[in-house]
């Protein structure tokens, strides 16, 4: 049997010639917005203009959606005077990449108030300690700048990372092949529900899904405690040096979450302890005790983070007791730009 040159050529070249071909597709595909992430974009978008539009120094509230839901700007400019956004993103992006956004808004001279989720503490870089599909689909879609930006080694996890299924939704949208991209967003997850100041309106009690109480899962997080090498620590550990390197102030207290009873055993004091003497070793002041932030379920509107809309003015009322006290004095003086 004559066997052909080309037999022996395509065996080294083969695989070369198909990963030339995906990430020719994965780049065909990039920047192309998907419908799964439009609420989240629309979301950054409208915090990032909030901030843009304060000239003077502010209070940024940076956190997952359980800030979005549960801490009010409004309240707390109402009550202090004191300019206030809230920059409460999904949690789903992660604590590095909600980091890396919000930080383009600060200026010095702000005040930033940390209230991430206690997942986020066990979610470092998505690229190195494992993605998720949200924040896949987010950054290939909305954020294709810091995609080509990465390092090589992060840029080659991302791509092989994506499944082909991806690609393809990539490329469908990318020819107008989902028709419903531009149909206006209806219900509470509409960025038309966001305030002038980035806080979540519509979460009623009228609106709460009728079995709200099966969306309710336990933090495992908090019920356990973090281990000692959760890799959200040293993200955060990272901003505290840099916002103090830039005349930013940092404060943190602890993510509003539904009760369960598993949160009055012994274990569940171990996630907010770890918490405050993080925090305390680096000089950022915790307001607050984590019991005060463990709401009733019946506070809630869909998920263990997400307060109905009258319970997050009485949080954030009882917050602004340990708050009000750095915001009566306005930092002075700001640089003209941060590194």
């Amino acid at each position: 049997m004559r066997i052909r040159w080309s037999f022996f050529l395509a065996i080294p070249f083969g695989p070369l010639i198909a990963l030339a071909a995906f990430l020719f597709l994965f780049h065909l595909q990039l920047g192309v917005p998907t419908l799964a992430s439009r609420w989240s974009f629309e979301l950054a978008q409208k915090k990032r203009a909030a901030a843009q539009a304060i000239k003077e120094p502010k209070l940024i509230i940076v956190a997952g959606s359980s800030g979005l839901f549960g801490i009010s700007a409004e309240e707390i400019h109402r009550a202090t005077g004191f300019p206030t956004v809230n920059f409460g993103l999904h949690a789903a992006l992660g604590g590095h990449y909600i980091l890396q956004m919000a930080r383009k808004e600060m200026r010095a001279g702000d005040t930033v108030l940390l209230a991430f989720e206690y997942e986020l503490y066990e979610s470092g870089n998505l690229i190195a300690d494992g993605m998720n599909e949200t924040f896949l689909d987010y950054v290939l879609s909305r954020d294709p700048e810091y995609v080509r930006a990465l390092p090589m080694r992060q840029y080659a996890k991302l791509v092989l990372s994506t499944p082909g299924s991806r690609i393809k939704l990539g490329l469908r949208n990318a020819f107008g092949r989902q028709s419903n991209l531009a149909a206006p967003a209806i219900g509470v997850y509409s960025s038309a529900n966001i305030s002038p100041l980035g806080d979540q309106l519509g979460a009623v009690r009228e609106l709460r899904p009728v079995q709200y109480e099966s969306r309710i899962d336990i933090s495992h997080s908090l019920a356990s405690g973090f281990s000692s090498a959760a890799p959200g620590f040293p993200v955060i550990r990272e901003f505290c040096t840099w916002a103090r390197n830039n005349g930013v102030r940092v404060l943190a207290t602890f993510p509003n979450v539904a009760y369960k009873p598993e949160y009055d055993r012994p274990a569940a004091q171990k996630a907010p302890a770890q918490i405050r003497a993080f925090f305390e070793s680096m000089g950022v002041p915790v307001l607050g005790d984590a019991r005060e932030s463990i709401l009733p379920v019946e506070d809630f509107f869909d998920t263990c983070h997400h307060l109905l809309q009258p319970s997050s003015i009485e949080r954030t009322r009882r917050l602004l007791v340990h708050l009000a006290p750095y915001l009566k004095v306005k930092p002075a003086g700001r640089k003209s730009g941060l590194n």
